[in-house]
């Protein structure tokens, strides 16, 4: 394996109040075609709302936003999106 896949990027935007959503969207566009996971530290109390936000159908999938000091972290991780189930619903 190389570093890239075996460290995971972890972006602050704790700040973010507005435009969270899009913000991650773009940093997880713009990621290393390396890089199989990204976590982002959030401001706490908004794991409903991170859920709803990233359904199916991209190439990341949150997988977990687990609580931390002060913040929580939500991990995305890269998966393939297959021709035949390109919004992943057959995971449902």
């Amino acid at each position: 394996m190389t570093e890239a896949t075996d460290t995971i990027e972890t972006i602050d935007v704790r700040h973010v109040t507005c435009g969270l959503v899009p913000l991650m969207q773009t940093h997880l566009g713009g990621a290393d075609p390396e890089q199989q996971a990204l976590e982002f530290q959030v401001r706490q109390g908004i794991e409903t709302e991170l859920w709803n936000s990233f359904g199916t159908g991209t190439d990341w999938r949150l997988t977990e936003i687990r609580n931390d000091l002060f913040h929580d972290v939500a991990r995305f991780e890269r998966q393939e999106v297959s021709e035949l189930d390109p919004l992943g619903l057959m995971d449902f």
